[in-house]
């Protein structure tokens, strides 16, 4: 990515429960389009049903791209994409239906960015796209020439329409040859600097070492159009009824007092002050920070959050995660610590004074496992203010059993900050790495942060999930081909009795990190 340009990230996930602006839909000349795209998407089958004349022009070849009409701004826009309809044999192929395709999003995309409330923007459009030309498109055996072709045209094109593009990607072997092939190129994440470029590389290490857990805050949740705490309470306002005179003095209140007025009011409504909070704080499609937190190499993560951004993001990428105090943990499996309640049990929320004061009753051991995080791993604090009073008191019972030698050593963690705060330095600099993002206002700024956790994300993952990957043994060198072998061989002639060995476990778990499939 160029410094004054778009750029182009990559994720894995699932294309249609992602937060895009629009989205590239594969097909053919025939408008063939397959079972499981029809499926996931609602009303799809009915809208090219209604093509009409312009499934004509599309089967004619006079429309390089379609989008899809009926479908409307809130949810993200279709454009389909034609692959060459006897199969993809060359990646070179990809390039002329890519590069007509995104220019045809583009336009739908940058209309239901400017319709999104300001709260909501990134500061440019998004457009998602999966891994077109292989499997049904012919090109399989060509997965690492067409990552690098699709790669590029997103680049090139998204340059000159001034869009972001996001890959969306399935595989394993794709998501880790993508990041491999960006990697090696010096300006896919210049717009950062050479300070944030190092800062997300530290952070990719400690990720990679199992040390990191991110704790995640509203921010992250923005994207998918769920509100910050301001627009809840807010939203939560106009529910409630507050007669127009108090609301000045309303205003004035503490957020904690404000949400406790507002719960009085919603009660005596008959109406459930936690089921409401539910019912705004839930979305059908996760953004990309959701997305790219949940694919970090990590075992648990922590949140204040209520929604199920995060938990659908492990879902998609095929990962189950046990949600505390919900679930129990698995051995060697993924968790989330939501410490303030969730929408699928709304009586759990915590959000009033009231909730706060009370909430050391039966909920202790959770604020222990939070310490105990803060104390053993590198907390990474991400769409997070830093004012949450439960924090101040997580933080506070660490300072006073840490002694002044060890508080020293270390920082307790990383806070991802939007602009440069001298004060909240004063506050937090001796206890947490405050990496502010910069940009001149909160849409550049979240874009900046999506940037980051994209380049996070690409050093972390440093798997080899294409290395015995049938599909990409074209693309290794010599000396990876005898060493390809010598794996392939071991994993052929082991016999029953050696693979029943404890040792054989260790062996099949590092052959299937390298892509190897039975």
């Amino acid at each position: 990515m160029l410094a004054d340009g778009s750029h182009v990230f990559v994720v894995p996930g699932d294309i249609t429960h992602l937060a895009a602006d629009a989205w590239l839909l594969p097909t053919d000349r025939t408008l063939h389009i397959t079972e499981g795209w029809y499926r996931a998407v609602p009303h799809l089958r009915e809208s090219v049903a209604r093509l009409g004349e312009d499934a004509a022009e599309f089967r004619a070849e006079r429309v390089k791209a379609l989008v899809l009409p009926g479908w409307s701004e809130q949810e993200p826009q279709p454009v389909l994409v034609p692959v060459p309809f006897v199969g993809i044999r060359r990646a070179e192929q990809i390039v002329e239906p890519l590069t007509a395709a995104l220019p045809a999003a583009a336009d739908p995309a940058r209309m239901r960015a400017k319709s999104r409330p300001r709260s909501q923007q990134r500061h440019l459009p998004l457009v998602a796209m999966p891994m077109f030309g292989s499997s049904g498109g012919g090109g399989d055996w060509l997965r690492g020439e067409l990552l690098r072709s699709i790669l590029e045209v997103a680049n090139a094109v998204g340059r000159e329409q001034g869009i972001d593009v996001v890959l969306v990607l399935r595989d394993a072997p794709d998501l880790a040859r993508a990041h491999d092939i960006r990697r090696a190129d010096p300006l896919t994440w210049a717009v950062l600097g050479e300070a944030l470029v190092r800062q997300a590389q530290d952070l990719a290490e400690k990720a990679s070492a199992g040390q990191l857990v991110p704790f995640i805050g509203a921010g992250v949740s923005v994207s998918a159009g769920l509100p910050t705490w301001s627009d809840l309470l807010a939203r939560l306002l106009d529910d409630s009824g507050l007669p127009l005179a108090e609301h000045d003095g309303f205003s004035k209140l503490d957020a904690l007092d404000q949400a406790h007025v507002l719960r009085r009011l919603l009660t005596e409504q008959g109406a459930s002050f936690n089921e409401a909070v539910a019912r705004h704080v839930q979305a059908p499609r996760y953004g990309l920070a959701p997305a790219q937190l949940a694919a970090l190499p990590t075992r648990e993560a922590v949140t204040l959050n209520y929604d199920t951004l995060y938990e659908k993001a492990s879902q998609d990428m095929g990962q189950h995660l046990a949600v505390l105090p919900e679930e129990a943990v698995q051995p060697d499996g993924r968790w989330l610590l939501k410490l303030h309640g969730t929408v699928t049990r709304p009586d759990t929320i915590v959000l009033t004074r009231e909730d706060y004061l009370g909430y050391g009753r039966g909920r202790e051991a959770l604020s222990a496992l939070a310490k105990a995080m803060l104390l053993t791993r590198h907390l990474l604090f991400v769409g997070f203010g830093l004012a949450d009073d439960h924090f101040h008191e997580l933080m506070h019972d660490v300072r006073e059993v840490l002694p002044t030698s060890v508080r020293g050593e270390g920082k307790l963690g990383t806070a991802l900050l939007m602009e440069p705060d001298a004060l909240r330095t004063r506050l937090w600099g001796a206890d947490l790495d405050l990496v502010p993002m910069g940009g001149a206002d909160i849409p550049e700024q979240g874009r900046r942060l999506e940037i980051f956790l994209d380049c996070l994300l690409a050093h972390a993952d440093r798997g080899l999930h294409y290395f015995l990957d049938e599909r990409y043994r074209h693309r290794l060198t010599a000396p990876e081909q005898r060493l390809r072998g010598r794996l392939l061989a071991l994993t052929a002639e082991a016999t029953p009795d050696e693979r029943a060995t404890p040792a054989w476990a260790e062996v099949a778990a590092l052959l299937r990190s390298l892509g190897h499939r039975e």
